[in-house]
C-alpha cells in the first residue's frame, strides 16, 4: 500500500474553510458562513460545463482542492480562495488514513452564495 501525501511545493493556494453558523436577521433565524479554518492546498480543475439554468447559459466549473487531514471538514462547507468561493460536494479521506483530504467543490456564482 502506498501511504497518501501532498508535495508541499504543490501547495500554493491558502484558502479559507467556511462552515455553517448559527445567525439573525430581520426575518429571523438564519445560517451564515463563517471562517473555521485557514491552510494551503493545492488546487485542480477537473471540468467546466456549459448548462441553462433558469433560461440562462452559465458556466459551472468543478476542482478538487487537497490539503492536509482537518477533523471537522464536511460536505456543504464552502472554500474561500483568491479567485471564488467553492461549495464542497464530498470530502474524500484518501485511504481512510487520516492524512490527505480531497475537497470535490463546485464553483459558485455571485447569486448562488
Amino acid at each position: 500500500m502506498k501511504w497518501p501525501s501532498l508535495d508541499p511545493g504543490e501547495m500554493r493556494h491558502q484558502i479559507t474553510i467556511l462552515g455553517q453558523v448559527p445567525a439573525s436577521d430581520e426575518s429571523g433565524n438564519t445560517v451564515a458562513m463563517a471562517p473555521l479554518l485557514t491552510c494551503y492546498a493545492k488546487i485542480e480543475v477537473v471540468k467546466g460545463l456549459d448548462v441553462i439554468l433558469s433560461g440562462q447559459e452559465t458556466t459551472q466549473l468543478f476542482l478538487i482542492a487537497s490539503i492536509w487531514w482537518q477533523a471537522n471538514v464536511a460536505a456543504n462547507m464552502q472554500v474561500q480562495a483568491l479567485n471564488g468561493l467553492y461549495l464542497i460536494q464530498s470530502v474524500d479521506n484518501v485511504l481512510e488514513l487520516d492524512v490527505v483530504l480531497k475537497l470535490n467543490c463546485l464553483a459558485l456564482g455571485k447569486n448562488d452564495a
